[in-house]
C-alpha cells in the first residue's frame, strides 16, 4: 500500500511522474518569468532612455529658443536706439526744416537693422520719408495720440502706403524742452523680415515664428510663405502628451512650454518650443523635425535600439533553448525508462516460456533520491542516478542491467550468490566514496520456471536493506 511505500522510501512511479513533471514545469515557469522580467526590465530601460533623450532635446530646443528670444529684444533695443539718436539730433534742429531733417534721416545706415524705411510725423499731420516724399495721414494718425504713447513697438498693422503688406513700427518721438514735437517711425516689413531672416540653430535647419499672445497673429514665419495666425494649427495631429489647447493657454500668459505635431505636407514630427520675447505680449516659437531635434543623439538612440534587439533575441533563443532543452532531457528521460521498462517486461515474458539455470537476479534502489531532488536540485538527482548505473555497467553486462523505476535498477545474472554479492559490495563502494548510498537484495537458485518469483525475493530482500538504512538514517539523507 502507498502508506506501506512510504514507510520504506519507495514512491508510486505515477506519484514520482507526477512531481517530476512539476518540477519541470515549474523550472519552465521560472524561466519563462525570468525571461519575461529581463525582456520587461529592458525594455523599460530602453523607454527610459528614450524619453530622457526626448526631453534633452527640448531641452536644447528651450535654450535656442529663449536666445533667440533675446536676439529679437536686443536686435529691438538696437532699433530704438538708432531711432533715439537720430530724434535727438532732429530736436537740435528745426523740425519743419525738411532739408536739415532728411540730412539726419538720411546720415544714419539702416542696413543692420529690422528697419527698412524711416518716417517723420509732424504736429499738422504730414509724413515726411527719406526720399522726402510727404504726405497727409491726419485721417489715419492722431499726433496727440501717437505722442501720449511715447516710445513703443506696434502689433502687426498693414501699411499705410501698400495695405497688402503687413508692418510693424518702432516708435520713437522727437523731444524738444519737455514737449513731443515730432515722431520718428521706423517701419519694419515683416513678410520681407520672414524671407530674410537667418536661423542659426540645427545648421539653419529650424524654422521660426513671431506670435502675438493678444491674437494669435503671426508676426515672422520662415516656415510658410504668407503670415498667418496660430489658430492654423489646430486640429493638427499632436503627438501624446502634448495638446493645441495647453499652448493657447499658455502662449497668451507669456508661459513658456513644449508642443509635439505632425505637419500636414510632409508628414514629418515636429518638436516645438515656445518662449515669450519681452516685447509687447509677443513669443517666438522655435520648431525641428524630430530628426534633427535627435541629431545629437542619434548614434545613442541606434545603439540603444540595437542593444535592446539583440537583448530580445538573446532572450528568445535562451527561452527557446531551455524549453527545447527541458522537453528534451524530459522525453529522454521517459524513453530511457519506457525503452528499459519495456524490454524488462520482454525478458520477464520470454522467461516465463523457459527454465533457466541457473538463475541470479539483483533489484538495486538508490537511497536518498527524493531528498537530494530536494535539497540539491533535480539535477543532483539525475547525478546520482547516473553513478549508479555508471558503476552496475562496470560490474554486469550491459544486457543484463534494466531500469525498471525512477531509482530501482535490476540485474539478471547466472553467477553466484557470492559472485553477486562481491561485485555488488564493489559498486555500493564506488558509489560511497561519491557519499551516494544504494540498497539491495540478491535473489539466487539453481533452476527457476520463469524470472517473476525470483524478482519479488530480490525486491523483498532489497525492501528490508531499504528498511535497516532508513533505521539508521532517520532523515532520509543522503550518506
Amino acid at each position: 500500500c502507498a502508506a506501506w511505500r512510504r514507510a520504506t522510501g519507495r514512491k508510486d512511479k505515477g506519484e514520482m511522474n507526477m512531481v517530476n513533471k512539476k518540477r519541470v514545469g515549474m523550472m519552465v515557469a521560472v524561466t519563462l518569468l525570468t525571461g519575461v522580467l529581463l525582456f520587461c526590465s529592458v525594455f523599460f530601460l530602453v523607454r527610459r532612455a528614450n524619453r530622457e533623450i526626448t526631453q534633452r532635446s527640448f531641452d536644447e530646443l528651450a535654450t535656442a529658443t529663449r536666445q533667440i528670444a533675446k536676439d529679437l529684444v536686443d536686435a529691438a533695443n538696437a532699433d530704438q536706439t538708432i531711432l533715439s539718436a537720430m530724434a535727438e539730433l532732429i530736436a537740435g534742429h528745426d523740425e519743419r526744416d525738411n532739408d536739415a531733417v532728411l540730412r539726419i534721416m538720411k546720415s544714419f545706415s539702416l542696413s543692420e537693422t529690422f528697419v527698412s524705411t524711416v518716417a517723420l510725423l509732424r504736429p499738422d499731420g504730414t509724413l515726411l520719408l527719406t526720399d522726402g516724399t510727404r504726405y497727409d495721414v491726419s485721417g489715419a494718425f492722431d499726433f496727440e495720440t501717437e505722442a501720449a504713447r511715447g516710445a513703443y513697438i506696434s502689433d502687426r498693422v498693414t501699411s499705410y502706403f501698400a495695405p497688402e503688406k503687413l508692418v510693424v513700427r518702432n516708435v520713437v518721438p522727437v523731444v524738444r524742452d519737455g514737449e513731443t514735437v515730432a515722431i520718428l517711425y521706423g517701419v519694419v516689413p515683416l513678410q520681407e523680415l520672414s524671407r530674410n531672416y537667418q536661423i542659426d540653430p540645427y545648421n539653419g535647419n529650424a524654422f521660426l515664428l513671431l506670435v502675438d499672445g493678444n491674437n494669435g497673429d503671426i508676426l515672422l514665419d520662415t516656415w510658410h510663405d504668407s503670415l498667418g495666425n496660430i489658430s492654423e494649427l489646430r486640429g493638427r495631429k499632436m503627438l501624446k502628451g502634448y495638446t493645441y489647447e495647453e499652448a493657447m493657454e499658455k502662449i497668451p500668459n507669456g508661459i513658456g512650454g513644449d508642443m509635439c505635431t505632425v505637419s500636414r505636407s510632409t508628414g514629418l514630427t515636429l518638436y516645438l518650443h515656445y518662449e515669450p520675447v519681452g516685447i509687447n505680449n509677443w513669443s517666438v516659437v522655435l520648431g525641428v523635425s524630430e530628426a534633427e531635434a535627435l541629431a545629437g543623439t542619434r548614434g545613442v538612440v541606434e545603439t540603444l535600439s540595437m542593444m535592446a534587439i539583440i537583448v530580445t533575441a538573446l532572450l528568445l533563443s535562451y527561452l527557446g533553448f531551455m524549453v527545447w532543452y527541458l522537453a528534451s532531457a524530459r522525453r529522454g528521460v521517459y524513453r530511457m525508462s519506457i525503452t528499459d521498462r519495456v524490454a524488462y517486461e520482454k525478458c520477464l515474458r520470454k522467461s516465463d516460456q523457459r527454465v533457466i539455470a541457473p538463475a541470479a537476479c539483483i533489484y538495486i534502489d538508490a537511497n536518498g533520491l527524493h531528498e537530494i531532488n530536494n535539497e540539491r536540485g533535480h539535477e543532483a538527482g539525475d547525478q546520482l542516478l547516473h553513478a549508479v548505473a555508471e558503476h552496475l555497467r562496470e560490474q554486469f553486462p550491459k544486457d543484463d542491467l534494466y531500469r525498471v523505476g525512477g531509482d530501482e535498477f535490476v540485474v539478471f545474472s547466472k553467477a553466484d550468490a557470492a559472485v553477486c554479492e562481491a561485485r555488488m559490495q564493489a559498486v555500493s563502494s564506488a558509489l560511497a566514496a561519491q557519499d551516494y548510498s544504494i540498497s539491495y537484495g540478491i535473489a539466487v537458485c539453481e533452476a527457476a520456471n520463469g524470472l517473476r518469483e525470483l524478482v519479488r525475493e530480490a525486491d523483498e530482500k532489497m525492501l528490508g536493506s531499504k528498511r535497516a538504512y532508513y533505521a539508521e538514517h532517520d532523515r532520509r539523507r543522503p550518506r
